[in-house]
């Protein structure tokens, strides 16, 4: 509701085709899984993966994935791997089921990725790509600047916010599923991931490399690795308690 306010005045429209009927229109939007699809949208797309197969990615990561269940589960990098994977299986087999025709692709090819700033803006899904602009980043970068803060702070403090909003947001989101520690340190996970972007922005800029694709791969295993040594990760599907997996966490 606050990215919408924040949008009010370029509200996303239906924009493949003719307007469908009301009744249609409405099963779209219902079923669409971010409106980001619609237009405007902020969908940042790299050239590198502006034409792939989403079916044959699906078909590719998966393959991945079951690899690493064969693999043993006790190790923390293995297992953030898996839920990385899991997250990008689950979502994209949704939004092959529900997407419209011209709906842009919710994840990049994730071995593409050279960089922190083009995960999180070109290759991660981007479902919230909205949300973080409008009410986080578009405040900071463009209302800082107005009190005298150099424009180069407030794009760092832009994209600090954004991160911020995501930790909020997925601490708010798993707090009923996983205990304190885990959701605080998912919590650090995103906070720590937008220094790593901005430091990486400052040293790099936009110049592509060999050795800021490994140090960037490098920081997020490792950070992923940490995260998932908290986070109570079943080893393997078959030791998943799906009974309880809706139950209240006891830590909390």
């Amino acid at each position: 509701m606050l990215d919408i306010f924040a949008r009010r005045h370029a509200i996303p429209v239906y924009a493949s085709g003719p307007r469908p009927r009301p009744f249609v229109l409405a099963l779209t939007v219902l079923t669409e899984m971010r409106y980001e699809s619609f237009t405007p949208n902020h969908i940042r797309v790299a050239k590198s993966a502006e034409n792939f197969s989403e079916p044959m990615q699906l078909a590719l990561h998966t393959g991945v994935f079951m690899a690493l269940q064969s693999l043993p589960q006790k190790f923390p990098t293995i297992l953030a791997f898996e839920v990385l994977l899991a997250i990008y299986i689950i979502w994209t087999s949704m939004h092959l089921t529900l997407r419209y025709k011209s709906s842009p692709a919710l994840f990049g090819p994730l071995y593409l990725a050279d960089s922190l700033t083009g995960f999180w803006s070109e290759t991660w899904h981007n479902a919230f790509a909205s949300p973080c602009q409008s009410i986080a980043y578009n405040p900071v970068r463009f209302g800082l600047p107005k009190y005298g803060v150099p424009v180069v702070v407030a794009r760092s403090l832009g994209i600090l916010a954004a991160f911020g909003l995501m930790a909020i947001f997925h601490i708010y989101a798993l707090a009923p599923i996983l205990p304190r520690r885990s959701v605080i340190r998912i919590g650090l996970f995103f906070l720590f991931n937008g220094v790593g972007t901005v430091v990486e922005a400052m040293i790099w800029g936009k110049r592509k490399h060999w050795i800021k694709a490994v140090l960037a791969w490098t920081f997020e295993t490792l950070l992923a690795t940490w995260t998932a040594q908290a986070a109570h990760i079943p080893n393997g599907l078959s030791k998943i308690p799906w009974r309880d997996i809706c139950g209240p966490p006891s830590e909390w």
